[in-house]
């Protein structure tokens, strides 16, 4: 038991890590000429291939199963423009706009900002602990943007709102299958999510246009951001949820802003200042403190 626990843990480790590499992966990208609309309408495409196939091969029944009631289909449609496409476009537009360490540390408060909609939607308010977590939460976030200078942004206003929308966003992406994920495979969820939503962004951005002329390094780029940051990433971390607690996976998701700094500072050459640690770690540190508090203990 002890070594599946282990094991689990180890998979939502390197989930996170992956997917936290890829944010400076895309940077790079980015950096080379790329645009966002078409490594979204691409990269999805080939995920959503490859997820629903390997639900064909592992789950043959339960590949059809959200579209076979008009409700649950309705909630697809809706999880898709404004879960998947919209956290992966807005993400991957705050990624190239304020760097992949900003983005991805900003995009960290979504679960404080799902705490606050919860409150309200059941007409409550939050407890005191929940009042403190979202008051450092707002702390470290002004510390990311002024890197301690609190009288002026270290980074623009573009920036800050992109970094902003981006946590709002995966909020949403959090929060808008959750009904669908009580119900359906997860996997197959997310399969026609990437498959579907990259033939919508191919309306926006067909992926034979504007093909990109790349170095090696760049495809290489590309093929981390699609296998390991895309594919690979999702598999670990969903069969991590097989050994241990989702609150106990929430609390790992923490090596991914810790990834995409790392990989940025040794890779890209961003220089981080002791300011922008802080906050991201008191960051990190609200969304652990909300992981212990929550009605079920990490295992």
């Amino acid at each position: 038991m002890q070594g599946k626990r282990m094991a689990g843990i180890a998979m939502a480790i390197l989930g996170s890590l992956l997917w936290g590499i890829s944010g400076p992966a895309s940077d790079y990208l980015f950096g080379l000429g790329v645009t966002v609309s078409w490594l979204i309408s691409s990269k999805m495409l080939i995920a959503g291939v490859v997820t629903l196939a390997i639900a064909l091969v592992t789950q043959r029944r339960a590949v059809l199963a959200p579209w076979r009631q008009a409700h649950s289909a309705g909630q697809m449609i809706a999880f898709i423009l404004f879960g998947m496409i919209a956290m992966q476009y807005i993400y991957f537009k705050a990624v190239a706009v304020a760097g992949a360490p900003t983005a991805t540390i900003l995009q960290y408060l979504s679960p404080v900002l799902v705490l606050v909609w919860l409150a309200f939607r059941a007409r409550e308010l939050p407890r005191r602990l929940d009042v403190v977590i979202i008051a450092l939460a707002m702390v470290g976030t002004a510390m990311v943007v002024t890197k301690g200078h609190f009288t002026q942004l270290a980074i623009t206003p573009q920036a800050l709102l992109w970094g902003i929308l981006a946590a709002v966003a995966a909020a949403v992406y959090t929060l808008l299958p959750a009904s669908l994920l009580a119900v359906y495979s997860p996997l197959v969820v997310t399969g026609w999510a990437q498959l579907l939503g990259g033939l919508v962004m191919t309306v926006v951005h067909p992926f034979w246009v504007g093909v990109p002329h790349l170095p090696a390094s760049g495809w290489a780029a590309y093929a981390f951001v699609v296998i390991f940051g895309t594919i690979v990433a999702y598999l670990v971390y969903l069969a991590s949820l097989q050994y241990i607690s989702p609150t106990a996976a929430s609390l790992l998701d923490a090596f991914e802003p810790l990834g995409a700094t790392v990989t940025s500072v040794v890779f890209l050459g961003f220089a981080v200042s002791g300011a922008e640690l802080a906050g991201g770690a008191l960051i990190i540190a609200c969304v652990g403190l909300m992981a212990l508090a929550g009605p079920q203990a990490p295992e």
